[in-house]
């Protein structure tokens, strides 16, 4: 195996546990402690939100590594990784505090839906074949 796809595989199971551990934090904040009030969102934030979205984030990021053909695509992924970042920026500061008011994540909700378009055209862009050259 080469470094790339090591690389990529490693990633991705990052992503994997970091899903795994927001998931099971997810379980025991709802189901096992039923943290269900408004004062219990923050703990949600930091347990389950932040680790899931990094997570999904981490998970994308190794798939793009393991099958990156060009260049261009790349720069849309980096485009799309740091729309991500800013959006789960702003989703963490109105999380800290609980707001309860839906229009507070809405930015939030508008940018990660931009960064999740910027990964689609690169990944449509990475897997339109290579023109055959002429001599």
């Amino acid at each position: 195996m080469n470094v790339r796809t090591v690389a990529g595989v490693s990633i991705c199971v990052l992503g994997l546990i970091l899903l795994l551990f927001a998931g099971l934090d997810f379980n025991n904040l709802f189901f096992v402690q039923k943290m269900l009030t408004k004062s219990d969102i923050p703990s949600y934030d930091q347990g389950v939100v932040l680790p899931g979205l990094l997570g999904f984030l981490v998970l994308i990021d190794g798939s793009i590594v393991l099958g990156l053909k060009r260049v261009f695509s790349l720069s849309l992924h980096v485009l799309g990784n740091f729309v991500w970042l800013f959006a789960l920026s702003s989703l963490h500061q109105e999380l800290a505090v609980p707001i309860t008011d839906i229009s507070a994540y809405q930015q939030a909700f508008y940018l990660v839906f931009l960064g999740t378009i910027f990964f689609v055209v690169g990944i449509i862009v990475n897997d339109i074949p290579a023109r055959a050259k002429t001599p």
